[in-house]
């Protein structure tokens, strides 16, 4: 796992660049998993989307293109609301990756409209 932690952003921006391009839809998904020890510092108590009340969740958000292969992937902590990584992403998506129009699918929790307005959530508004 070091070895890869080590090349992930590399070998993000080399599937980035061959299998994104402008004007791409993106599917952004947010997941988690739950740890049964108590010595992993992302594992917070949140939202347990498996119903495993007591455990603490990790979550883990996924950038795939129209296909669903795989482009990046994020790590947060288990506490974290998934609207509140759109952002990360599309900061990966203009910065790390360099597309300023995309077209961005995620669940009605995290991209409704209202959040999209409210938040002004628009790749050419990113920093």
């Amino acid at each position: 796992m070091d070895w890869l932690a080590e090349r992930q952003t590399r070998i993000e921006q080399k599937l980035a660049k061959r299998h994104l391009q402008e004007g791409c839809l993106v599917m952004y998904d947010l997941t988690s998993v739950w740890m049964e020890g108590r010595h992993c510092p992302r594992a917070k108590r949140g939202y347990s989307r498996d119903g495993k009340n007591g455990k603490l969740p990790i979550e883990f958000g996924l950038l795939c293109n129209r296909d669903g292969c795989p482009v990046a992937t994020q790590v947060f902590d288990g506490n974290t609301a998934d609207p509140t990584t759109v952002g990360d992403q599309i900061y990966v998506l203009k910065q790390r990756f360099g597309l300023s129009k995309v077209v961005l699918v995620g669940d009605r929790g995290m991209l409704t409209e209202a959040r999209i307005r409210a938040r002004r959530i628009r790749l050419d508004q990113c920093p």
